[in-house]
Parts: structure tokens; sequence; C-alpha cells
């Protein structure tokens, strides 16, 4: 379950805060942002769904067709004022109607650490049959050794931090792997995986 409750939660459902702390984590976003570009990798006229789309600032790094899906309506809103001429929807992950196929590459950036085993399961199943062409999967793993990043994860408002091999396997019962790894960046310890949907 998602700690959607409690002081840490109503702060970071502010997107000014949101963004100016995980900036001063990371010491700057500058990697992160450049490893999620190599890996989304979009070509000229392929199009973009970013789930989980928080706050919006992803949106900034693609020219293409982008579309970006938040459960918050507080960060939806705050996305569509701030980055213009790109597209924002409110939506349920866990209950979303999208037509098949219907984008080359679903991002989904520190996302499915807020859902348990058998949410991820559903939405993966789900991202399976939207992707045309692959995923892309961001997501912060425990860094052994590291008190002060595993004091940080504690802190997070998902509540299903996952080590590297754990999300692997999760994305590996819908996708086949292309390329896989970690890096760090400031406080975090991040994963990367970009995958192809599984033909059925």
């Amino acid at each position: 379950m998602n700690k959607t409750t409690g002081f840490w939660y109503n702060l970071f459902d502010m997107p000014a805060v949101y963004n100016s702390v995980r900036s001063v984590l990371l010491f700057g976003k500058g990697k992160m942002f450049s490893e999620i570009t190599k890996s989304v990798a979009l070509q000229e006229g392929e199009t973009l769904l970013d789930v989980g789309s928080g706050p919006g600032e992803l949106s900034q790094l693609f020219s293409n067709d982008y579309a970006g899906v938040d459960y918050s309506q507080n960060y939806v809103s705050y996305s569509q004022k701030k980055y213009l001429g790109k597209k924002f929807f409110q939506g349920n992950v866990l209950d979303l109607s999208i037509p098949e196929k219907s984008y080359d590459v679903v991002l989904l950036a520190s996302f499915i650490h807020h859902f348990s085993d058998d949410e991820v399961k559903k939405i993966l199943a789900n991202m399976q049959k939207v992707a045309r062409k692959r995923i892309v999967l961001l997501e912060p793993c425990p860094w052994k050794g590291n008190p002060l990043a595993a004091l940080l994860l504690k802190l997070d408002r998902g509540a299903h931090i996952r080590s590297f091999e754990e999300q692997k396997k999760l994305v590996e019962e819908y996708f086949s792997i292309e390329t896989s790894y970690t890096f760090t960046s400031g406080m975090y310890k991040l994963s990367l995986i970009v995958a192809q949907p599984k033909v059925n």
C-alpha cells in the first residue's frame, strides 16, 4: 500500500516542494535526466506515455508527442500550467482505459514502489498492451552500506522499495528485458530497465 496520509505525504503533494527536495537529494537531476533520455531513446514521430508523471518535469526532456498521467489532480493542474503544449491527464493507473498499442514507449519513473506486487503486476499487464515498442522503468534501490540512503528510502512515500533483482523479476513476467543496470545519483541508487512487450 502506498503511504497516502501524514505529514510527509501532504508535504510532497506540493509540486514545488517535491521538485526542490528531489533536486537536492539527487545533487541536481542532470545524471538521472541523462539516463532517462538515453534509455527512452525516442525517435522522430514516436509517442511517449509517462505513467505517474508527478509535477511533469520529465516532459521537458522530450519534444515528441508526450502525455503524462498522474493520480494527483494537484500535480496534473500544476503540470498543465507549467508545461504548456504537453498533455497531462488525471487517472488511476490501476483502472486506466487506454487503447491497445497507443504509445510507442511507456515510462514509469520512480513509480512502482508505490504499489504492492499484485498491483504492479496489474499495471505491467496493462502497459504490456499499451506499449507498442518498449517500456522504461526507473526505480530507487536499496543501497547497502549507506545509512543515509536507507533513511531516505524509509521516508519515501512509496512503501514497496524492491531490490534490483526483484524489480527485474516482476518486469520479466510481461516483458523481455533489453537492458538493465543501476547507477547512483546523489543520495540514491537507481535502477533502469528497458524492456519489450512479450507477445501473448
